[in-house]
C-alpha cells in the first residue's frame, strides 16, 4: 500500500526542468499494462515504469562488474518498490492513452541524488555521478552515395531522441538551416579542420563525432566514423570508431556509441580509493567571469570533498582543495568541466581555464 501511495502522488509531482548534462533524469520510459480496471492498469504501470527507469539510471551510473551477485545486478533487479519511490524526486507523463483496462504512456523521472548514492553505497556499489563534457555529433548519412547530414535524414532522427540529453556523455546536435549550415556533410567527412574548429567554437565543445551510416541491403545499419578533439591550444587530434553493423537500425547504432562513450568514462572516473588527499592550489583567470567558472568547476567536481578559498586577488586565487581517488582523476574530471590543472614549477599546482 506504501508503494501504491507514493505511485499515485507522484503522478502530480512535476519532473523538475533538469539541466541537459544532468545524469539523475531517465526520460522515455514506455510503459504498458492492462488490469481488471483503468486504476489498477495505470498503479500496475507506474509501477513498471519507475522499476525500470531505476534500473536504467543504476545501470548508467555504474559498471556491470561492479552490480554482480547483488539485487542490483541487471540480470535480476530486485530493488524493493518502496526504496525506489523514496529514490524518484519526479514525474512528468507524455503520450498518454487509456482505456477501462489499459494504460499506456511514456515517463519522464527525475531522481534524488543523495538517495541513489545512498542505496549504491548501502550495497558498496563504486558509481560516477559527474558527467563528461558533452560532444556534437554529426550524424551523416550515406544515402547510396549520396551524402545527407541536415535534412531528410533517418540517422538524424535517431540522434534527437531527447534521452542522450542526460547520459553521462552528453550528446548534442547542431541545429542549422540545410541551406546555411555552417558545415557540409562531405565537410565534415574529410575533417576540415577550419569548418570543425569554428563549429567547436560555436557550440562552446572541444569533441564533435563525426558519425557515418548506412543502410545496408540486409536491412542492418551500417555505422563508423571519427572523433575529433580539439586542444587548448586549438590544434585538432583524431580517433577512429567502428564500423560496426546493427540489426536493431538507427536507434540502437545510436544507444551502442552512446553506452561504449559512457562505459569508457566510467572506467575512467569512478573512485574505488576512497581516502581523501588535501592539495593547495592557485587558481589564475583573467576576470570575474572566468573565476566563477573555475570556482564552480572545482566545487562541483564529483571527486572534490572541500574546496576552501584562502586568499584572492584580482588575477588569483589560493585554495586548499581535499579530493578522493588518483590526481590523474581529478586532472581529467577537471579537464570534462573546463579547468586545467597543471604543475608549475614556481606556483605549484595551478587551475586554468580551457576552451
Amino acid at each position: 500500500m506504501r508503494f501504491l501511495l507514493a505511485a499515485l502522488c507522484l503522478t502530480l509531482v512535476p519532473l523538475a526542468a533538469a539541466q541537459a548534462d544532468d545524469p539523475y533524469t531517465v526520460t522515455g520510459v514506455e510503459i504498458d499494462a492492462t488490469a481488471d480496471n483503468a486504476l489498477q492498469a495505470q498503479t500496475r504501470a507506474m509501477q513498471q515504469g519507475q522499476r525500470l527507469a531505476a534500473r536504467r539510471l543504476i545501470e548508467r551510473l555504474t559498471l556491470a562488474e561492479d552490480r554482480a551477485g547483488t539485487p542490483l545486478d541487471s540480470g535480476a533487479f530486485a530493488l524493493d518498490d518502496a526504496i525506489i519511490a523514496e529514490m524518484i524526486s519526479g514525474l512528468q507523463i507524455r503520450d498518454e492513452q487509456r482505456s477501462s483496462t489499459r494504460y499506456l504512456a511514456k515517463l519522464d523521472v527525475g531522481f534524488h541524488r543523495r538517495s541513489v548514492a545512498r542505496v549504491l553505497e548501502n550495497y558498496g556499489i563504486p558509481f560516477v555521478d559527474s558527467p563528461a563534457r558533452a560532444t556534437l555529433v554529426l550524424p551523416v548519412l550515406d544515402a547510396g552515395g549520396d551524402l545527407v547530414l541536415w535534412r531528410d535524414n533517418p540517422w538524424r532522427e535517431a540522434w534527437q531522441s531527447r534521452r542522450f540529453r542526460h547520459a553521462l556523455t552528453p550528446m548534442m546536435l547542431a541545429s542549422a538551416d540545410p541551406e546555411t549550415a555552417p558545415i557540409t556533410a562531405r565537410q565534415a567527412l574529410q575533417l576540415d579542420e577550419a569548418s570543425l574548429g569554428a563549429l567547436a567554437m560555436q557550440y562552446g565543445v572541444t569533441r564533435i563525432a563525426i558519425l557515418r551510416a548506412a543502410q545496408q541491403p540486409s536491412e542492418a545499419v551500417r555505422a563508423g566514423g571519427y572523433m575529433v578533439e580539439f586542444a587548448q591550444d586549438g590544434t585538432m587530434a583524431v580517433d577512429t570508431w567502428g564500423p560496426m553493423s546493427f540489426y536493431g537500425g538507427w536507434a540502437e547504432a545510436a544507444d551502442f556509441f552512446v553506452i561504449e562513450r559512457e562505459d569508457a568514462w566510467k572506467r575512467q572516473s569512478i573512485v574505488r580509493d576512497m581516502e581523501e588527499t588535501e592539495m593547495r592550489v592557485t587558481v589564475l583567470y583573467s576576470g570575474i567571469d572566468e573565476w566563477r567558472r573555475l570556482q564552480t568547476a572545482l566545487a562541483r567536481a564529483s571527486l572534490v570533498r572541500n574546496a576552501q578559498l584562502d586568499a584572492l586577488s584580482r588575477d588569483g586565487a589560493r585554495m586548499t582543495v581535499q579530493y578522493r581517488g588518483a590526481l590523474d582523476q581529478l586532472v581529467t574530471e577537471l579537464a570534462e568541466r573546463g579547468a586545467a590543472l597543471e604543475e608549475h614549477p614556481e606556483l605549484g599546482w595551478v587551475v586554468l581555464a580551457t576552451r
